[in-house]
C-alpha cells in the first residue's frame, strides 16, 4: 500500500539520518530530527545585497566566458556560491512518489531549499537544465537556484525521472509531462513538510527554468492550470519565468535536419532513446546511430557518469550525418516520421497559457534555436501579461546568467 507520507528527508545538518526506506515507510515523519531554524537570518543580508547588484552578475559571466564556460569553471563558481550562501538556508535532499511516463508509481528525488525566516514569500518550483551526469542533479549537488531561498522563498527542485533515486531508469528527455509531474508531485509534498517546520505559506507559486528547464517550467505551469480546471489541486501560478527552452521540439528537429547540425549533440541519443522508452516505440540503436555513438551508447549515456560537455567531446561532431543513419535523417522514413510525431506530442507551442510570464532567449543561441521562442510567441493565443525578451545575451550558456539574475531581482 502506498504510504500517506511520501516525503523522504535526508539531512545535511549534522544529525543522524535514517535510511531511505525508513523514511518512505514512516508516517508521519519523526519531527525530532528536524533542525532548529531561527526566525531571522541577519548574516544573509550582506549576501542578498551583493546578489542584488548587476556588477556581481556581470563579473561572474565575464569570468566564466574567459574559461569558455568549462565544467571546471562552472564547478568552481558553484563551490564559491555554496561557501557564501549555504549557512543562510536549510538544504534537504528528498525522495518522494511520482509517476513514470507510462503512469506507474515511481520513487523519484530532488531537493528542497528553505529560507531561515518562516514567513515565506512563496514557493519557487525551479526546473534544471539538461544534465547527463547523475552527480550534477539537484539531490546530489547544490544548484544556483538555491539563491532564491535567500530572498525568502522555499525552492523545490526535482531531479526528473532517470536521475537520483530513479537513476536506473532511462531519462525520458523532452517528455515534458513526466518531468512536470515530478515537479508538481514534489510541490504537493510541501504542505506537510512546511507544516512540520512551522512555515506560513500561500497556495500561489512561482515556476522557473532555463534550457530544458524552461520547457519543463512551461509544462509545469500548464499542468497546474489543467489540474485547477479539473479540481485536482488548489495551487496557482503567480508567474512563470522561462529561458531558452525547447518549447517546439518538432520544429527544432526539422531545423536541425535542414542545417545538418545539432547545437548539442548529446541531445540526439537522449531524445531518440528517451522518447522511444517513454512511448515503447522499440527504436534500436542501429536504426538511428553511427559509430562511435553506436558502440559507446551504454557507456556515454546509460552510465550517467559524463556531463553534457564531456559527451559532446566524446561524440566529436555536431554534424548530424556523421552521427545518425541515413534513415534517421530522412523525414519520410518510418523511424524519422515516428520520432517527429512524438516530438509534436511534446510541444507546448500554441497552449493558451493563463499565467503571467517572462520568456528570455538570446538571439545568438547556438544550442536551442530562437525559433522555439518565436513560435511560442506567435502561436500563443493570449499574450496579455507575457513578456518576450529576445536580445544579444551571448551563447546559450552565457544567457543563463542574465536570465537567473532577472529572476532573482524580480522575485
Amino acid at each position: 500500500m502506498r504510504p500517506k507520507s511520501i516525503l523522504l528527508i535526508l539531512f545535511l545538518c549534522g544529525t543522524m539520518a535514517l535510511q531511505a526506506i525508513d523514511y518512505v515507510m514512516l508516517s508521519p515523519l519523526d519531527t525530532t530530527l528536524l533542525p532548529t531554524i531561527p526566525s531571522k537570518d541577519c548574516g544573509g543580508e550582506i549576501v542578498r545585497k551583493v546578489l542584488s547588484r548587476d556588477a556581481i552578475w556581470h563579473n561572474t559571466q565575464k569570468k566564466l566566458r574567459r574559461h569558455h564556460f568549462s565544467d571546471q569553471s562552472i564547478y568552481k563558481m558553484m563551490v564559491q556560491l555554496y561557501r557564501n550562501t549555504h549557512q543562510h538556508y536549510i538544504s534537504l535532499p528528498v525522495v518522494y512518489w511520482s509517476q513514470s511516463p507510462q503512469g506507474d508509481s515511481l520513487l523519484v528525488s530532488g531537493r528542497v531549499y528553505l529560507p531561515k525566516n518562516r514567513m515565506l514569500k512563496g514557493i519557487v518550483i525551479a526546473n534544471h537544465y539538461t544534465m547527463t551526469s547523475d552527480i550534477e542533479v539537484p539531490s546530489n549537488m547544490v544548484s544556483i537556484e538555491s539563491i532564491y531561498a535567500m530572498k525568502g522563498y522555499a525552492v523545490v527542485m526535482p531531479d526528473y525521472v532517470g536521475y537520483g533515486a530513479s537513476r536506473d531508469k532511462l531519462h525520458p528527455y523532452l517528455h515534458w509531462r513526466s518531468a512536470a509531474q515530478t515537479a508538481v508531485d514534489l510541490l504537493n509534498c510541501m504542505p506537510e513538510l512546511l507544516a512540520y517546520y512551522g512555515y506560513s505559506y500561500t497556495q500561489d507559486v512561482v515556476v522557473t527554468g532555463y534550457s530544458q528547464g524552461g520547457a519543463v517550467a512551461l509544462g509545469v505551469a500548464r499542468m497546474i492550470e489543467e489540474n485547477n480546471t479539473q479540481g485536482i489541486n488548489d495551487w496557482s501560478v503567480r508567474k512563470l519565468y522561462a529561458g531558452a527552452g525547447p518549447y517546439d521540439p518538432a520544429g527544432t528537429y526539422l531545423y536541425s535536419l535542414e542545417r545538418n547540425e545539432m547545437g548539442i549533440p548529446a541531445a540526439i541519443p537522449l531524445i531518440v532513446m528517451g522518447l522511444s522508452d517513454a512511448y515503447d516505440l522499440g527504436f534500436t540503436l542501429e536504426e538511428f546511430f553511427l559509430d562511435p555513438l553506436l558502440s559507446n551508447y551504454e557507456d556515454w549515456i546509460v552510465s550517467k557518469k559524463y556531463t553534457v560537455g564531456q559527451i559532446n567531446q566524446l561524440m566529436g561532431s555536431t554534424i548530424m550525418s556523421e552521427l545518425m543513419t541515413t534513415e534517421a535523417l530522412n523525414i519520410d522514413s518510418p523511424q524519422a516520421d515516428m520520432l517527429y510525431e512524438v516530438l509534436l506530442w511534446n510541444s507546448n507551442v500554441g497552449y493558451d497559457l493563463q499565467t503571467p510570464a517572462y520568456f528570455l532567449h538570446s538571439v545568438e543561441d547556438e544550442v536551442v534555436p530562437l525559433l522555439n521562442s518565436i513560435n511560442l510567441q506567435e502561436q500563443m493565443p493570449h499574450k496579455e501579461g507575457k513578456t518576450f525578451d529576445f536580445d544579444y545575451y551571448g551563447s546559450h550558456v552565457e544567457a543563463s546568467i542574465p536570465f537567473i539574475k532577472y529572476v532573482y531581482q524580480d522575485l
